[in-house]
């Protein structure tokens, strides 16, 4: 059988062609990759869709990850069909596996309320001051979150030169591109009220960029996202029931999808890639069971 990896390239090019978005084509072409590379050494275009789905199966756990891996290579395979590159092959091998769907974890609204009262409370009894100013620092992370919806990784990468004050805006960015969200007055003020504090206990804020810092060797620097992870798992511990910076997310999310039928904007509001993504939350959230406390 022809070297597939060859067209590739192609393949990537066709894509763009399509108007497909810079996430689709990044991971359809790395798919396309993997399945060139896979069945380099077959006979036949049917024998190397049974060694591909065969390993993809036995390596991937994930239906919606086993799926679309499908959907690029029947992509790929259709590409290569309308160029006279391969011939018929067995559709029926890369048929969607029926989605097992688990239900999403949602707090109960007086959950969410203590998570919103935990750290603010650790501030008013904190008996020193580093103790004092870690809890002020958490206490508006967790309220950002729990307002904004965005995720740990775009939290991490947030600069002061982001946070329009005058405007009540904030700039959030993703990996390729930016949003711009608004902030409550509330949040506003929290985030006034934690740069002034940190600048208090922190020689090193005075000249770093970054918004959220740590009081270890690396003073200056900005956390990463498993300083957010052990934030909540702090409050897991003591509230007694499992909090995650995703649940918190999931509450606004989910918050929104009630109050708005504005699919295309809410997307973008909470930094999906695909439209796709969220509505599958969308349907998720209708079979969602509640945190046990």
């Amino acid at each position: 059988m022809e070297q597939l990896i060859d067209y590739v390239k192609a393949f990537e090019v066709y894509l763009r062609g399509l108007n497909k978005s810079a996430y689709t084509t990044k991971q359809y072409s790395l798919d396309a990759k993997q399945f060139a590379e896979i069945v380099n050494d077959a006979q036949s275009i049917n024998e190397a869709l049974l060694h591909y789905t065969n390993m993809i199966v036995e390596r991937y756990p994930s239906t919606n990850s086993i799926n679309r891996k499908y959907a690029a290579i029947r992509q790929f395979l259709s590409f290569l069909q309308t160029r006279g590159i391969i011939s018929s092959y067995n559709t029926n091998a890369l048929q969607p596996h029926d989605k097992d769907e688990k239900k999403l974890q949602v707090l109960k609204e007086k959950q969410r309320k203590k998570v919103i009262t935990y750290w603010p409370h650790k501030y008013e009894i904190a008996l020193s001051e580093e103790d004092a100013w870690l809890a002020l620092r958490n206490a508006t992370i967790v309220f950002c979150i729990a307002e904004l919806g965005i995720k740990p990784a775009e939290l991490v990468r947030m600069e002061w030169k982001h946070v329009r004050e005058d405007e009540q805006q904030l700039i959030v960015l993703s990996s390729k591109k930016y949003r711009i969200l608004h902030l409550s007055k509330t949040l506003v003020e929290l985030l006034k009220r934690y740069r002034e504090e940190t600048n208090a206990f922190m020689l090193a804020a005075h000249s770093s960029p970054y918004v959220w810092l740590g009081v270890g060797n690396q003073q200056g620097q900005p956390v990463t996202v498993k300083t957010i992870e052990r934030v909540f798992s702090a409050m897991s511990e003591q509230l007694g029931f499992k909090i995650t910076a995703t649940t918190l997310r999931y509450a606004v999310i989910k918050k929104e999808l009630n109050n708005s039928t504005d699919i295309d904007a809410l997307y973008e509001q909470f930094g999906y890639a695909r439209k796709g993504v969220l509505t599958e939350r969308q349907q998720r959230f209708s079979t969602e069971r509640e945190i046990k406390q």
